[in-house]
């Protein structure tokens, strides 16, 4: 018991030196499309060896930093998770900022837009949002409300229905703190969706959404939704650079070094 307590906690990353590495992501990748334009033609194309193997690194390091971002549902830390998630999504930024020179009027050019709003959501999440709900969470006075009758027996019947899933998902598990993890999902699938289904329908109930604003609410659902939709590109994009080439370049000369190198 006293090893436990007097354990070091893991720190979370602080906002200034989240804003520090931030701004320095950001100065790196402008130090880095000017220095890649002072190269010759032949490797300042997207597709030169130099500026490929930097976008091969840079999306394996972002999808990196989104398993990172999941490790608390695997139940690890997750301020370390973060930490992982903020370093390697900025260094991960820069090569892929370098590999595409900001080339935005394009088709590949909508990756990197999703990719610059969902960094400025993550942002805005972190320095803005985090601190709008802990003013709603001690301010919020329907949150302390008491609903109605009807409502009150509907939430007591959907408590017990979520404790009586709760004995086959995990029994060592508290309902009042338990959220679905990604091993629920993995042992037991349909337990875990009743039991996600059953929290959504107890936010119906007691309003939680309603009672804040919109950005508030959904920026969860938003922020995740567009960092799949970006994962689901760069695949689609590595896939048809690499096996339709000639689609992808059209009438134009095949100049990616891995296709001219090895005779594709």
């Amino acid at each position: 018991m006293i090893e436990s307590l007097n354990k070091p906690k893991s720190q979370d990353l602080s906002n200034f030196y989240l804003i520090t590495i931030v701004c320095g992501a950001v100065t790196i990748s402008l130090i880095t499309l000017i220095a890649v334009d002072c190269l010759p033609v032949g490797l300042r194309q997207p597709g030169s060896p130099v500026l490929q193997s930097a976008a091969i690194i840079g999306s394996m390091l972002l999808i990196l930093s989104f398993l990172a971002i999941l490790a608390k549902r695997f139940g690890k830390s997750g301020k370390s998770g973060f930490k992982a998630h903020v370093w390697l999504a900025n260094i991960g930024f820069i090569l892929i900022i370098a590999h595409s020179g900001l080339a935005v009027l394009s088709i590949p050019g909508i990756l990197l837009i999703l990719l610059l709003i969902i960094a400025v959501l993550g942002i805005y999440g972190r320095l803005v949002l985090s601190r709008k709900m802990e003013n709603t969470f001690g301010t919020k006075r329907t949150g302390f409300s008491v609903p109605d009758e009807t409502i009150r027996n509907e939430l007591k019947h959907l408590i017990a229905y979520k404790q009586r899933l709760l004995k086959d998902i995990d029994p060592s598990a508290n309902e009042a703190f338990f959220s679905i993890q990604a091993k629920n999902w993995i042992k037991t699938p349909i337990l875990a969706f009743r039991y996600n289904h059953a929290v959504g329908k107890e936010a119906g109930l007691l309003e939680t959404r309603k009672s804040v604003p919109f950005i508030q609410a959904y920026y969860r659902s938003i922020h995740r939704l567009l960092s799949i939709a970006f994962l689901l590109g760069l695949i689609i994009h590595i896939v048809t650079t690499i096996f339709f080439a000639g689609y992808v370049a059209e009438d134009r000369h095949i100049y990616w070094w891995h296709i001219t190198k090895w005779g594709s």
